[in-house]
């Protein structure tokens, strides 16, 4: 029941940590294997998404840490058949290409701030929990993965790529 209630946010989170498909449904196997195994242990201080939000970060984490995985934008996703696929869609790709690109190049730290505040939409208390530090530290690493992301991604809308 939790394995269908979460996979795809618990793969989708991964996915945005490594940029890599089959690594995170690797890994999101390894975070419900942890969760299942660690259940007892589920003090319930914070809401269940935020335990099992933090299971994550750390298991990608480790999985990257360990393994040094680094999977090229080229690797992700086969491209459709030509006929099926229209200028628009080609340009939007694209475009989350880049992004994801840019995403990818961040600190880990930044990296997984972003992803939980921008693209997952956790709040600053709730991520703060997952990271197990300060809001101001959320804060702050927010600030400084956007204004990364900021300083990547500029060039490329100046010159029409995004």
């Amino acid at each position: 029941m939790l394995v269908r209630k979460y996979q795809n946010r618990v793969v989708c989170i991964v996915y945005s940590l490594t940029g890599s498909n089959p690594h995170a449904e690797d890994i999101a196997q390894d975070v419900f294997i942890k969760v299942y195994q660690n259940l007892a242990g589920f003090e319930k201080k914070s809401a269940f998404s935020t335990w099992l939000y933090r299971i994550t970060v750390n298991t990608t984490y480790n999985h990257l840490r360990s393994k040094r995985v680094h999977v090229s934008l080229d690797e992700i996703d086969a491209p459709e058949p030509f006929e099926k696929v229209s200028i628009d869609a080609i340009e939007s790709k694209e475009k989350q290409r880049f992004v994801t690109k840019a995403i990818e190049s961040l600190p880990f730290k930044y990296r997984m701030v972003v992803v939980l505040k921008d693209i997952e939409g956790l709040g600053y208390a709730d991520i703060a929990k997952v990271l197990k530090c300060r809001i101001g530290t959320v804060e702050s690493r927010l600030f400084r993965g956007r204004e990364r992301l900021k300083k990547i991604l500029t060039p490329l809308m100046e010159e029409g790529k995004l």
